[in-house]
């Protein structure tokens, strides 16, 4: 099992930005699948932060309902859930 770690925002899109620019360069078989498979899970992690601060800002809105409920769809949109899915009073309000 592999130990999880704690990174900031900018060292992953740093990564990011590297793996793109060695996209343009002519490399090995091999290192060639090791960027692949480190901008794959780079992404995954981007979209685990991202649905995280949707359901954060939803979670912690003090704003007004109307504004809670945007918060609360974007994070149920960011998390992929179906409108099939959603109880009545959430699909009421969806934009």
């Amino acid at each position: 099992m592999s130990a999880k770690v704690q990174v900031s925002r900018d060292f992953i899109d740093g990564v990011k930005l590297l793996l793109e620019e060695l996209k343009d360069h002519n490399l090995d078989s091999p290192i060639r699948i090791l960027c692949q498979a480190l901008e794959a899970e780079l992404s995954a992690k981007l979209e685990a932060l991202e649905k995280r601060q949707a359901f954060t800002e939803y979670k912690t809105s003090t704003q007004s309902t109307q504004d809670r409920e945007a918060r609360r769809q974007a994070y149920l949109n960011q998390a992929g859930i179906s409108k099939n899915f959603r109880s009545p009073k959430e699909t009421a309000h969806s934009p």
